[in-house]
């Protein structure tokens, strides 16, 4: 991993986003424990700030408490359709991003009231108001529409 995140340096990135930090949740044959995470959160980031780069962190919203002084950001998928965009509110606390997906299944022709539900704040997207929020297709095809009602279709290759 550290040879990863020195060639995405190399590249110009600015930040990590480690992906399925949260193996301790599914069933993966290695019996992971969320301490495991915390630990490879925490080792992650140390190597993420030695390269002069920040790390986020993508769903694992057990362990945030544990991770937010080494956390600089949040990756967060279908906070709303699983009812725990609070869980991620203490980014937005420490005064920290999260960049929201939500996948309606009605995408790219979004339906107002889908809108409405994920954009709200309220309900199930209760600590969501401050998220910078985007609902895409689920095959990731370049579609993306925004709360405020912008839409954009950027071009992917195949």
């Amino acid at each position: 991993m550290v040879e990863r995140m020195r060639l995405a340096r190399q590249k110009g990135c600015d930040a990590v986003d480690p992906d399925n930090v949260d193996g301790y949740s599914n069933e993966n044959g290695l019996d992971l424990t969320e301490q495991d995470a915390i630990d490879y959160v925490n080792f992650l980031s140390q190597q993420a700030t030695s390269l002069n780069m920040s790390i986020g962190l993508k769903n694992a919203g057990e362990i945030i408490p544990q991770v937010l002084n080494a956390t600089h950001f949040s990756v967060n998928e279908q906070c709303v359709e699983y009812s725990e965009c609070d869980t991620f509110a203490a980014f937005v606390q420490d005064e920290k991003p999260v960049f929201h997906i939500e996948y309606p299944s009605d995408a790219p022709s979004i339906q107002s009231s889908t809108v409405s539900n994920v954009c709200s704040g309220e309900g199930d997207a209760e600590g969501a108001a401050d998220f910078s929020t985007v609902m895409k297709n689920m095959n990731l095809d370049g579609f993306a529409e925004y709360c405020n009602g912008e839409t954009y279709t950027t071009p992917v290759e195949s």
